[in-house]
């Protein structure tokens, strides 16, 4: 590759190999939080004719169930298997209500369809009965493989793993960090380093570096500019504004987010789209740790991303979606009900008299490794949703990774590509998958790669917005009182400036989304703002078909 992303006719130097298996790690709360377990192929079960198991992190208590889209069946086997194990299907409290939610709307019998299709449902493995003595412990593996021998379905993607999907530590994630021996994305200083200067690990590939201040690691900075300037007054019967959802962090409360251009607390009939407002979280104290108060990981993830989508398009508005919290891990079943109620709002919104705004696109900085990518018949659960955003018009962009691997990242390797699997039918925006720059157009060295990678944006050493309650446990290396007044080095963690510096293809995604969205604005400006799915969707295809076509950096593929 040449210094601006693009392929040479000639090949990739070989240089440093990318790594060829990525560790699988979480942050030490999460393993109890969801019950997870990490898939080890020396130990996996494996069912006679099935693909290579790769690792993978899931849920270890739980399956997914495609029950509307079969009617039931599969769901109906799972029980009768689960049975002759001993265990039961446990309802996940949540379905029913939204269940319910569904059938009281008036959808048209083709949307309604949509929805059934892409429609996932939870449910927990648990014994049948009191147990009179010590038994192991539920694998949802060990019941998927008995479910597939039972179907001979192994290709029908109707119960699936229930993955941990993170925007940080070892299962994909976007941003970097190395809090706890876990690769991840973004990067970010382990808890208990200090000195002066902050040692910089010197490692073979150089990825470890964007963790430090100074090389891309995150760190308070001052912002002397004005804030974002949009061409438009935001009122009532103005001109078409783009709308970009963000499913992250959520955001706090900042000076560039007024409410005309950031919606904190989305829904759609009374319900939140992502973790309701009630549900407390650490992004106004940065951590939850009582012992040592160190800043978790993705703690101001979200609020970083929107103002990265407010620099790049000032006049879109942003629906901040909190999906996870500070340690930037969430169940694929929790963040599939997010994508559905998504695809459920774009829904109501093209409806007549509807109080909605269609959503243009979605910005997604999380991802895991599947067990089976090598599969040609596989498929995932989560491919459904943004597929379905994709044919209402939506543009998903979604992070590359930041473990420096070319192992499949999903839902980033759901994304077209010359010589690749079909993935978009006619009539649906394709997924995006982008790859991080450095401030100098050069890769940067722990972006994920693959033929699915076909855009770069700048991803290292960015500055954007952050949370100004943010100040933690770790203090300026020196400081002292001269004449009545402190005079100290930089605090790390206080981040009351209100902003940042910080890497990883997390940040990548945004700011394409951003350039989405300020280029369907000139559609919207030239008078192109039809409301129809088919308007949407061929806006979406122009934008993208000028990305592929401008400048050098905006494609890394043939």
């Amino acid at each position: 590759m040449d210094r601006l992303g693009k392929r040479d006719a000639a090949g990739d130097d070989p240089g440093f190999p990318l790594v060829e298996e990525p560790p699988i790690g979480l942050p030490p709360g999460a393993w109890s939080r969801f019950h997870a377990r990490v898939l080890d192929p020396a130990t996996a079960v494996r069912v006679d004719g099935q693909p290579e198991v790769r690792p993978t992190a899931y849920v270890s208590d739980t399956l997914l169930v495609r029950t509307r889209a079969d009617q039931g069946v599969g769901r109906d086997l799972l029980a009768s298997v689960a049975a002759e194990a001993g265990l039961q299907l446990e309802e996940d409290p949540d379905s029913e209500g939204e269940r319910n939610l569904l059938d009281s709307i008036d959808l048209r019998d083709e949307h309604r369809a949509l929805l059934d299709e892409a429609w996932v449902e939870r449910v927990r493995l648990v014994p049948a009965e009191r147990l009179e003595r010590a038994t192991a412990p539920v694998d949802a593996w060990e019941i998927l493989q008995s479910y597939r021998m039972a179907s001979a379905r192994l290709e029908t993607g109707y119960v699936g793993l229930e993955h941990l999907v993170s925007a940080t530590a070892g299962i994909g994630g976007t941003p970097y960090t190395i809090p706890h021996g876990a690769t991840g994305n973004p990067y970010t200083i382990p808890h208990g380093t200090s000195g002066n200067p902050y040692p910089i690990p010197h490692s073979g590939n150089g990825v470890a570096s964007y963790a430090f201040p100074g090389t891309g690691g995150r760190q308070p900075v001052t912002w002397l500019g004005p804030p974002p300037q949009p061409k438009h007054e935001a009122k009532p019967g103005g001109p078409r504004r783009p709308v970009v959802a963000v499913l992250d962090t959520g955001v706090c409360t900042h000076e560039w987010f007024d409410a005309d251009h950031v919606v904190t607390e989305p829904e759609v009939l009374g319900v939140p789209l992502g973790i309701p407002p009630s549900v407390p979280d650490s992004e106004l104290t940065g951590s939850r740790d009582t012992l040592v108060g160190g800043i978790e990981p993705d703690v101001g993830h979200g609020t970083f991303i929107t103002g990265l989508i407010r620099q790049r398009c000032p006049d879109a508005t942003v629906l901040a979606v909190r999906v996870f919290h500070g340690d930037g891990v969430v169940a694929e079943g929790d963040l599939l009900a997010t994508l559905r109620r998504l695809c459920l709002r774009q829904l109501v919104a093209l409806s007549p008299n509807t109080p909605y705004q269609v959503v243009d696109v979605v910005s997604l900085s999380l991802g895991y490794y599947h067990e089976q990518p090598e599969d040609p018949a596989f498929d995932p659960l989560l491919m459904a949703p943004l597929s379905l955003l994709g044919r209402l018009g939506v543009t998903v962009v979604v992070s590359a990774g930041n473990d420096a691997t070319s192992r499949p990242m999903y839902p980033a390797a759901f994304a077209s590509y010359p010589g690749g699997p079909p993935r978009a039918a006619h009539g649906e925006v394709p997924i995006l998958a982008v790859g991080a720059l450095n401030p100098d157009r050069t890769i940067a060295m722990f972006s994920n790669d693959g033929p699915w990678v076909r855009y770069l944006r700048p991803g290292a050493a960015l500055v954007s917005t952050y949370p100004s309650t943010i100040n933690t446990s770790m203090n300026p290396i020196a400081s002292q009182r001269h004449h009545g007044a402190w005079r100290a080095s930089i605090d790390p963690d206080d981040f009351s400036s209100g902003f940042a510096t910080w890497s990883g293809t997390s940040f990548s995604a945004p700011v394409l989304a951003g350039d989405i969205a300020a280029a369907l604005l000139e559609q919207f400006d030239a008078g192109a703002d039809g409301a129809s799915v088919e308007d949407a969707v061929e806006r979406a295809t122009k934008v993208i078909a000028d990305l592929a076509s401008g400048a050098p950096e905006n494609a890394v593929g043939p």
